[in-house]
């Protein structure tokens, strides 16, 4: 099992960010390929978010 820090994901979620963007300026905001990729963003943000919940829950 992988594990992946806080700095990977952030890093990911940049990432991930940009390609969004770039996407999206090739698209319109509603086409299927810049939903796909938000959706791919959408993973990466509540994979953070659960990350530190369980971070502070546990200290």
């Amino acid at each position: 099992m992988a594990v992946i820090t806080a700095e990977t994901l952030h890093y990911a979620i940049e990432q991930k960010r940009d390609e969004l963007y770039e996407i999206a300026s090739q698209y319109s905001w509603t086409s299927p390929e810049v939903i796909h990729v938000s959706q791919e963003l959408d993973t990466l943000i509540t994979s953070h978010v659960l990350s530190k919940q369980l971070t502070d829950n546990l200290n």
